[in-house]
């Protein structure tokens, strides 16, 4: 029964598959997480399934630079990416400076 304990949840081991790179910073998240870590998994789970591939590794690098646990944080950056490379909004629809 001790194996248990050592072997990855579902949702860790779908995290792990479709984005390894970012093993690292799910291995601190599971130790310094406030939430229950079965919820912040599920949470980055949710991100990765639900965002671009490209921005997810590039802010979860940026929060594990500051040691960023907060997953509404990082998911608020990833928005902020997502935004500027793939949305250009055009707040000046008539060309007026």
């Amino acid at each position: 029964m001790g194996c248990q304990a050592s072997r990855p949840s579902p949702e860790e081991a779908l995290i792990l598959k479709a984005v390894p790179e970012i093993a690292g910073y799910v291995a601190a998240l599971k130790q310094h997480s406030r939430k229950l870590v079965l919820l912040a998994l599920r949470q980055l789970l949710r991100m990765v399934r639900e965002y671009p591939r490209e921005p997810l590794p590039v802010a979860v690098a940026e929060a594990a630079r500051y040691k960023l646990y907060d997953l509404d944080g990082v998911e608020r950056m990833i928005l902020r990416l997502v935004a500027r490379d793939y949305f250009l909004l055009n707040n000046n629809p008539e060309g007026k400076q």
